[in-house]
C-alpha cells in the first residue's frame, strides 16, 4: 500500500522554498525572501528547516523561528501575534551540530493571513546556511 499520502506523511511541492541557502544571523534577525500563498490550510502545513552545509547554534543560545503573515504577497509583512515560534537551543557546555540535509526542526503554521514569510533570529554566533521550505502534512 502506498503510504505518500497516508496518515502522518508528509510532501513537499518543487520550489516552495520560503528561501534556499539563507546564512543565519550572527545575533539579529533576517527574513526569507519569499512570500508564499498559506492562508485557509486548516493547519495542513508546516515550515521546514534544514542545515544546508554544517549548522552551528553555540552553547546556552538559540535560533528563533517566527511566522510573519500579510493579505498580499507584495504587502507589509508583520509577526502575527499568537502565532506559534520554533526555538532550537545549544547545548549547555557545547555547541548543537546539524550537519549537511539534517533537519533541524519543523513549525506548524497557524490559521492566518494569505501569504507567510518566515524570520529567523539568533542571540548568539549562529554559523551556517538553511533551506526553509513548505510542506503538507497528510491527515
Amino acid at each position: 500500500m502506498n503510504k505518500t499520502f497516508g496518515y502522518g506523511a508528509e510532501n513537499r511541492w518543487h520550489d516552495q522554498y520560503f528561501e534556499k541557502g539563507i546564512t543565519l544571523p550572527g545575533s539579529a534577525g533576517v527574513v526569507c525572501a519569499n512570500a508564499l500563498a498559506v492562508g485557509q490550510h486548516d493547519g495542513a502545513l508546516a515550515v521546514t528547516l534544514v542545515a544546508d552545509g554544517a549548522v552551528s547554534i553555540p552553547a546556552a543560545k538559540k535560533l528563533t523561528v517566527t511566522i510573519q503573515g500579510s493579505d498580499a504577497e507584495g504587502g507589509a509583512f508583520a509577526d502575527i501575534a499568537g502565532a506559534p515560534e520554533m526555538s532550537v537551543s545549544g547545548g549547555a557546555g557545547a555547541a548543537t551540530i546539524f550537519g549537511d540535509g539534517e533537519t533541524i526542526g519543523k513549525l506548524v503554521l497557524p490559521d492566518m493571513a494569505a501569504f507567510a514569510k518566515i524570520k529567523l533570529t539568533t542571540d548568539g554566533a549562529a554559523t551556517g546556511k538553511v533551506d526553509v521550505f513548505l510542506n503538507y502534512l497528510a491527515r
